[in-house]
């Protein structure tokens, strides 16, 4: 398909390009940027539009599924998501939970068709169950180690972009376990580690610093998950000060938030252990149950236990962070914007389906708290680099086609903690590899996203 975006503002937040012009789209590729009066199969009037970078999603959980389901058709709730919300392309596998087989996953995507782009970390949570290491609690043997590390290594070489870890959700796990598994990735080019901290509130800077040692330690790119769940307790600037300076003496540590002052997870987690809520200064009654019996209700003490005795699995969401520390970090230089976007039976958190048009619309236009191309560079530029995606994240002749087309006086998030999937206003296209996926706001092809497959050793 060829397609022509005429008139709109377009922005590369690599190379700082702001200017209203057209672009020409044809065999999947931004073949022309510049005026033209070119015919097209698809003409797009953006005037009065912005014309950027399709965003890029660097912390999304997947939709997830069994090897029991392999026979069912295959549901894409959370890519929607992510397409409505002007996500090209998204990458799964966080907090150290992902598919046990990413090659079979990938490959049910494939047929069932995707809206957006995808790609994988291989879990460690996920590893550690796979050697039947099932209690989050007790540290792995050498054999259990040695079997993980032959798992990851399928993992990577069926194309996973690394690993990642949430030892909140597995204390057990020590720091040896996983400079281990990290080494693997030795082996292989480009791939990241990925980790959700062990501690957080009192304790986060203590966890911080255990990521950067891991990184220096194994000389391995970290991207630290959701900072704001970390620092957002009065430590945020002492947090962000110590990756500073961790990047100044050379070590590769990155790091992103969502813009929410809540955390989502399920409530039978180690997050929830005791002591949590002094060490979040907050009370049962700062935890709203998302799902099941207990939906829309925030928590008492026997609502908690009881759910956290009878059915651990349940979705909550937290609201014990402090929200100007949560916009400190995605102001931030370097810090990227991620949704940590998670949908489980229709139900989770809002910024599933409104963190990127939130940044942009209450803090880029209402509270004029971050400018627009260092928002754009947040979600675009810098992701794009972190992953080692050199056709992507830009707006360059070349470059892939995936585009976002959005009105930037009606771009705003619509979803609530009541109704988390509600759609944005103001995304009005998205291109997919060339591809129109979203047309005045209203999804239109579900089947142009790829399988982002990281290359072998």
């Amino acid at each position: 398909m060829k397609i022509v975006i005429k008139g709109g503002r377009v922005i590369d937040p690599e190379t700082s390009f702001d200017r209203i012009t057209d672009i020409t789209v044809s065999d999947g590729k931004i073949s022309r940027i510049g005026d033209t009066s070119e015919t097209a199969d698809c003409a797009i009037n953006a005037e009065g539009k912005v014309v950027c970078p399709g965003f890029i999603d660097i912390h999304m959980h997947e939709d997830r599924i069994t090897s029991q389901d392999t026979h069912k058709i295959f549901k894409t709730r959370a890519l929607e998501c992510m397409l409505n919300m002007g996500v090209t392309t998204a990458v799964g596998g966080n907090c150290g939970e992902s598919p046990e087989d990413f090659g079979q996953y990938a490959g049910m995507l494939e047929r069932a068709g995707m809206p957006v782009n995808f790609c994988c970390f291989m879990g460690h949570k996920t590893l550690r169950e796979l050697v039947d290491l099932n209690d989050p609690y007790i540290p792995a043997s050498d054999r259990h180690i040695e079997e993980m590390k032959s798992l990851l290594k399928k993992a990577l070489q069926d194309g996973v972009v690394g690993i990642s870890f949430g030892l909140e959700y597995t204390p057990g796990a020590s720091t040896e376990e996983i400079i281990a598994l990290g080494n693997v990735l030795h082996g292989f080019e480009n791939r990241l580690m990925a980790a959700h901290y062990r501690y957080d509130a009192d304790r986060g800077i203590e966890a911080l610093q255990e990521l950067i040692d891991i990184s220096g330690e194994t000389h391995l790119p970290m991207q630290i998950s959701h900072l704001g769940s970390c620092c957002a307790f009065g430590n945020m600037k002492e947090g962000l000060a110590l990756i500073d300076n961790a990047k100044r003496r050379g070590i590769d540590v990155e790091a992103d938030c969502y813009p929410y002052a809540a955390f989502s997870t399920t409530i039978g987690s180690p997050v929830f252990d005791p002591g949590c809520f002094e060490r979040w200064k907050s009370s049962y009654g700062a935890v709203l149950v998302a799902e099941g019996k207990y939906r829309g209700y925030y928590c008492d003490e026997y609502i908690f236990e009881d759910l956290r005795k009878h059915y651990p699995e349940t979705i909550v969401v937290a609201f014990v962070m402090n929200q100007n520390e949560v916009m400190e970090a995605i102001q931030h230089p370097g810090i990227m914007v991620a949704s940590d976007g998670y949908i489980h039976d229709g139900q989770g958190h809002p910024r599933v389906a409104g963190t990127f048009p939130k940044v942009l619309g209450r803090f880029v236009r209402e509270e004029k708290t971050l400018d627009l191309i260092e928002a754009l560079s947040k979600m675009t530029i810098l992701p794009a680099k972190r992953l080692n995606f050199s056709k992507k994240g830009r707006i360059q002749e070349g470059c892939d086609a995936d585009i976002v087309i959005f009105d930037p006086e009606q771009i705003i998030d619509r979803a609530t903690f009541e109704k988390p999937l509600e759609s944005p206003s103001g995304i009005e296209w998205v291109i997919v590899n060339g591809e129109v996926a979203l047309q005045k706001s209203h999804p239109v092809n579900n089947q142009n996203g790829k399988i982002i497959r990281f290359g072998g050793a």
